[in-house]
């Protein structure tokens, strides 16, 4: 399953969830759209712009105690409906298990998750206790290869300057 929203609140009183959007497909959130929640697969009465985020009504959901009940969860659609990305874009799945080096050769462990932040964003790769903190930016990633199966990151976020 591929996580396109998060629920982070009921709407109103009848049911609407407050939705912080995880996709770049507006449309996923459209009437009529089929949506999965706690692995029910549920239709998008309407949607709306929120602030933030968005105002989403799904069929099933019918007042604010149930809605309420949902925060915290993730709007989901099936795997076979992914859509392609963009150059530099990568699902979060693609890249977890991926291992990490960089440009001069030194193994950086492997990416176990993605860290969802405004600005970019976050790999965290680990090779045994070492934690290394990767940010999703062109200047830090150089290189992402799905076929090969490897990350190559800048020598710069893992020197270390005598101060």
């Amino acid at each position: 399953m591929i996580r396109v929203g998060q629920v982070f609140g009921a709407y109103g009183l009848d049911g609407a969830v407050k939705v912080y959007p995880l996709t770049d497909f507006d449309d996923r959130f459209q009437t009529g759209s089929a949506l999965v929640l706690d692995g029910r697969q549920l239709q998008v009465e309407w949607s709306r712009p929120g602030q933030p985020g968005l105002v989403v009504k799904l069929q099933g959901i019918d007042n604010r105690t149930v809605a309420g009940l949902f925060r915290g969860r993730y709007l989901e659609v099936p795997d076979e409906a992914a859509r392609g990305l963009g150059d530099g874009r990568y699902y979060h799945h693609q890249v977890v298990g991926l291992p990490v080096q960089t440009g001069s050769g030194l193994q950086l462990g492997t990416i176990e998750e993605v860290l969802e932040r405004p600005a970019n964003d976050v790999w965290v790769s680990r090779e045994g206790a070492v934690e290394h903190l990767i940010p999703a930016t062109r200047d830090a990633v150089l290189e992402v290869d799905l076929q090969a199966r490897r990350v190559v990151v800048a020598d710069w976020l893992v020197q270390v300057e005598d101060a």
